[in-house]
């Protein structure tokens, strides 16, 4: 193990990032994802819209246990449109979602946010660690852009947002590629 901070998972993600859910998972444990994170600690990068290791990093994986939360669209994709919310005090919207064959999970990530950067925008740690799991990756591409929405949650600093600024460019880049693919919908419980 290389010489990674104390870490844990949040909340937010430990509920979202789930088997027959609509988002990307890992099949093991959360300890095991841990070590998997502690393992990689040393090739970590700057989340997106960011410039150093401050405050949001992602860690490249392998992607093996790991599995795919999206659908690749084309006219023939039965879609569906719910309007939901994150969590409870953030503001809601339409979420489209998509029938069919999970992608192929070809590379992995996990994003993990620091303390501090936490408590931004009226945030909540769920534990004493240095850094918690935010988001669990597992993408058809390398470099995966983020939902266009998240990064707009972010730069207007709404509820549930990490204030970042993006470049149009990133901006672009996203709306493009998440204009033919989209969240599986979910099990049914």
């Amino acid at each position: 193990m290389s010489g990674a901070p104390s870490l844990a998972w949040s909340d937010f993600a430990r509920e979202r990032y789930v088997p027959g859910g609509s988002h990307s998972y890992f099949e093991g444990t959360a300890d095991e994802l841990l070590v998997l994170v502690a393992a990689h600690w040393d090739d970590r990068r700057p989340g997106s819209g960011r410039t150093d290791l401050s405050e949001v990093i992602v860690v490249p994986v392998p992607p093996e246990s790991f599995v795919c939360g999206t659908v690749k669209i084309d006219e023939s994709t039965r879609l569906q449109a719910c309007f939901t919310r994150r969590q409870a005090h953030e503001d809601g919207y339409v979420a489209i979602r998509a029938a069919g064959p999970r992608e192929p999970a070809r590379h992995a990530a996990v994003v993990l946010y620091s303390a501090a950067a936490l408590e931004l925008n009226d945030g909540r740690r769920s534990s004493d660690a240095d850094w918690e799991v935010v988001c669990v990756i597992a993408a058809p591409v390398p470099d995966e852009p983020m939902d266009p929405l998240t990064m707009a949650r972010n730069m207007l600093a709404k509820p549930g947002g990490t204030p970042c600024d993006y470049t149009a460019v990133q901006f672009a880049e996203a709306v493009w590629y998440w204009a033919s693919r989209a969240d599986v919908i979910p099990e049914q419980a």
